[in-house]
């Protein structure tokens, strides 16, 4: 996986092959929709729901959202009280707003979806936008959350951006000078270790597969 790389990067990477054997061997329980679709505007919808919200709660209504509105079309002329009705079991109803408008711009600069450029729809920010590249395929520069900027300031043992940690800049250093090839499968054992093992609380250290050389597993035995 590291051929070529210097020594140095070898030791700063060596969590990668844990992390992708761990996810590999454990991913059959996560077989969310989101995942294996390669129509940007259900991943994009996926990828709106899921900001703080936990993602066994997402399936269904992710499910029912796309059932009702299976293109950007329909979701457009959607009315917002009937958007807020579906998505309302996951709180924080403002985001049937940013949907609706997300959708009537997907259909209005369709040349911005296709470039890749989401960020430019309304309710997409920088992360979500960079998921979906992710996972859709496409070959971009990978982009922490505060849930990978978690598990790297753990492993490393090193402080984060107080206010933003998730423009911790060593951290998006690491994130993508560790990126193997497969950028989907690593970003995705990333996001599924800081929900499922590197928690924000009670970290579940023993499941861990990078606890032999994580700083703070290690300091938690002493």
């Amino acid at each position: 996986m590291y051929r070529g790389l210097s020594g140095q990067r070898k030791n700063e990477c060596t969590f990668v092959e844990p992390l992708l054997r761990w996810w590999r061997v454990t991913n059959l329980s996560r077989n969310y929709p989101w995942r294996t679709c390669k129509d940007p505007y259900k991943v994009i919808v996926a990828e709106i729901l899921l900001q703080r919200t936990r993602r066994d709660k997402v399936v269904e209504v992710y499910n029912r959202f796309i059932q009702r509105y299976p293109s950007p079309s329909l979701l457009a002329s959607a009315k917002v009280g009937d958007v807020e009705r579906i998505i309302e079991p996951l709180g924080l109803r403002k985001r049937a707003k940013y949907l609706v408008r997300m959708a009537q711009e997907y259909i209005r600069r369709i040349e911005v979806v296709e470039r890749g450029l989401f960020e430019h729809l309304p309710g997409v920010g920088v992360y979500v936008a960079n998921t979906v590249k992710v996972l859709l395929g496409f070959d971009t520069p990978l982009k922490a959350d505060s849930s990978i900027a978690r598990v790297f300031s753990r492993y490393f043992g090193r402080p984060l951006n107080k206010r933003r940690p998730a423009d911790t800049k060593w951290v998006n250093t690491y994130l993508n000078k560790c990126s193997p090839h497969n950028k989907k499968e690593y970003i995705l054992a990333l996001i599924d270790l800081a929900w499922e093992v590197c928690k924000p609380r009670n970290p579940l250290c023993e499941k861990c597969p990078l606890r032999e050389e994580c700083k703070y597993c290690s300091a938690r035995k002493t």
